[in-house]
């Protein structure tokens, strides 16, 4: 009966070591085994973009690097009355950003940003926009 008692007591250690050495793995070793994740980044093609009051578009390519293939991209900062419009393509969130400003547009000089949100990232650029 003592045997089994013993056996058994080892056995359990050998299970609890076993569980500690698995909990530990699954802490920091898990993190090893996922890919690097790509630092998200955006830059315009264009730093400065002139409007006129026209309502004449003008498309600026946008590049976004990304492990993801989506982004919400958002670009704060604009001059009331100026519309903006993303467009991705198909394989991954670079694409275009296509301005429009009207008649009732406020002219002037602005510095707006564009901010995207892709793979869990923020990246920011800012910009020159002339309407006149």
């Amino acid at each position: 009966m003592r045997f089994i008692s013993q056996s058994f007591r080892t056995i359990l250690v050998m299970v609890s070591a076993g569980a500690a050495v698995a909990a530990a793995g699954c802490g920091g070793g898990a993190s090893m085994l996922s890919p690097a994740q790509v630092p998200v980044t955006v830059s315009l093609t264009h730093s400065t973009i002139n409007l006129l009051q026209d309502g004449t578009a003008v498309i600026d390519p946008i590049t976004i690097v990304s492990s993801s293939e989506t982004a919400l991209v958002i670009v704060s900062g604009l001059p009331a009355g100026v519309q903006v419009k993303y467009a991705s393509t198909d394989t991954n969130p670079s694409g275009t950003l296509t301005f429009t400003a009207g008649a009732e547009s406020q002219a002037g000089t602005s510095m707006p940003t564009v901010t995207v949100y892709s793979a869990g990232q923020t990246a920011s650029t800012a910009f020159t926009l002339i309407v006149g």
